[in-house]
């Protein structure tokens, strides 16, 4: 049994352990964090998405954040029933679902903004902001997305 809560040297010289375990702790501080809003990091990034996109099909948004469409419903009835989204269906296609901010979504979305960017002060404060641009530019790069959003925040 081990006598310490610190994982094994082998995973810690594993780059992929690594970045899951932030992943996992950082989840876990950014969801404490939003807590009192009732909201979870998901559903922040929802708010997050369709206040840059605008309206959006519920697909669409699945898509953009990887989200499971059956995880997107229970995700979205909690914003709706929150009064922070509201859905219509498609005037073209009956099926689809178009989702958008209500003006409480827009005011949330600017608190929760602020609750995210602190949380991640907060879980990057042993690094200094060079060493943050750097790990955001890489993971930018190792995950293939556009170089332009490298020096954008982190």
């Amino acid at each position: 049994m081990p006598k310490s809560s610190t994982p094994p040297d082998t995973l810690l010289r594993s780059a992929a352990f690594v970045v899951a375990d932030l992943h996992r702790v950082g989840r876990a501080q950014l969801d404490t964090a939003l807590a009192d809003e009732g909201l979870t990091l998901r559903m922040h990034w929802i708010l997050a998405c369709l206040k840059q996109e605008g309206e959006l099909t519920q697909r669409q948004v699945c898509d953009v954040l990887a989200v499971d469409r059956s995880d997107m419903v229970r995700l979205v009835d909690g914003l709706e029933k929150r009064g922070f989204v509201v859905r219509r269906k498609h005037a073209k296609d009956r099926r689809k679902q178009l989702l958008s901010l209500t003006e409480d979504g827009e005011k949330t979305v600017a608190r929760t903004e602020q609750l995210v960017d602190d949380a991640t002060d907060r879980l990057f404060a042993d690094l200094t902001a060079k060493d943050r641009r750097t790990l955001h530019r890489l993971t930018l790069r190792a995950l293939g997305y556009p170089k332009k959003f490298a020096d954008t925040g982190a």
